[in-house]
């Protein structure tokens, strides 16, 4: 029989995918962005959806499951943000949004508190664990019952099948043993190239220059297809052997360029590239505008690693290993 899961932040569905294709069943998935909640719903039709503040929701009204998996909001943990943390009775006032913010946290303390899941899976961005109220959080997880394992994944190394992004984050497993296999076996890289559309045209840059020009110009080859990504310090990478910088939520980063003998040309990666490059398949279908969309994609959790934590949690549970479901 297959696991039941509770998603919580469960954004656009890289979350469920992943646990979906690792035989689970995806009972209630909640988020506090109708666009996302839309995404979902059109994803995984059968699963009950809900529109929600999370700091703000009764769990009592939540079916009980046999796993959580929760990302809490990870805005003002990051590094990305400008946002300073006090001292934890400042933290604990909740006075401003960045403190709100973080505290989304807690939301993950009051459903396994009432529901007491079998396993809690908490993913988030690395600095989480800098939060000054993060030992707080951890002991009120461990009064309940579980025993954390906190590991880094990067989604560029997590088989079968890695994404070809590095994309490094934090995921704590709460078990009541705290004994499941977490190791990665190590596996072949992916390159960008598999997630590009050979038919997207490349746009003729002649004498324009662009803020990735100079990054365009230390490429040294020609007619050879490179990352270039539009963030300060960062540098081209090949095409046919490496793999995209981290694909975040805000506006557009990525894109493709050459060196050719004819001048530089460049390309944006298309909202499908960068969904590839989450372990999505083509036929997901992501609802809003592009914007809203490319959003949705950098917010998601990547489908390969919520997969292999779902199929490690399943045989930590003593399940039986769940028929794996087709991308």
């Amino acid at each position: 029989m297959a696991l039941t899961v509770t998603d919580l932040f469960a954004g656009g569905g890289g979350s469920s995918e992943g646990l979906r294709r690792a035989g689970y069943d995806i009972w209630i998935a909640t988020n506090h962005w109708p666009v996302s909640v839309a995404t979902h719903q059109t994803n995984h039709p059968d699963t009950e959806h809900r529109t929600a503040d999370l700091t703000n929701t009764s769990f009592g009204t939540y079916p009980r499951t046999d796993v959580l998996w929760a990302s809490p909001s990870c805005t003002r943990h990051s590094v990305a943000s400008r946002t300073r943390q006090g001292s934890t009775e400042d933290e604990l006032r909740r006075d401003t949004a960045d403190k709100v913010d973080r505290a989304t946290a807690f939301a993950v303390l009051a459903a396994a508190e009432i529901h007491g899941y079998e396993a809690v899976i908490v993913e988030n961005v690395r600095e989480f664990q800098n939060w000054v109220l993060f030992p707080m959080w951890l002991a009120g997880m461990r009064a309940l019952g579980y025993r954390e394992q906190i590991v880094h994944l990067n989604a560029a190394e997590v088989g079968p099948v890695p994404v070809a992004q590095d994309r490094r984050r934090l995921f704590i497993v709460f078990t009541r043993d705290g004994r499941v296999d977490l190791t990665v076996p190590t596996v072949p890289r992916t390159p960008v190239t598999t997630i590009l559309d050979p038919d997207a045209p490349f746009e003729v840059l002649g004498d324009r220059r662009l803020y990735v020009s100079p990054q365009i110009d230390s490429i040294p080859d020609i007619d050879v297809p490179h990352v270039v990504t539009y963030r300060r310090n960062a540098k081209p990478r090949r095409a046919d052997t490496q793999q995209l910088y981290t694909i975040t939520a805000g506006g557009n980063h990525h894109a493709l360029a050459m060196r050719t003998a004819d001048g530089p040309v460049h390309r944006w990666l298309t909202t499908l590239e960068l969904s590839r490059a989450q372990g999505f398949s083509d036929s997901y279908v992501f609802t809003g505008t592009d914007s809203q969309v490319r959003r949705q994609i950098g917010n998601a959790v990547a489908v390969n690693v919520a997969q292999f934590l779902g199929e490690r949690v399943a045989a930590a549970l003593g399940e039986q290993q769940p028929d794996l479901v087709a991308a």
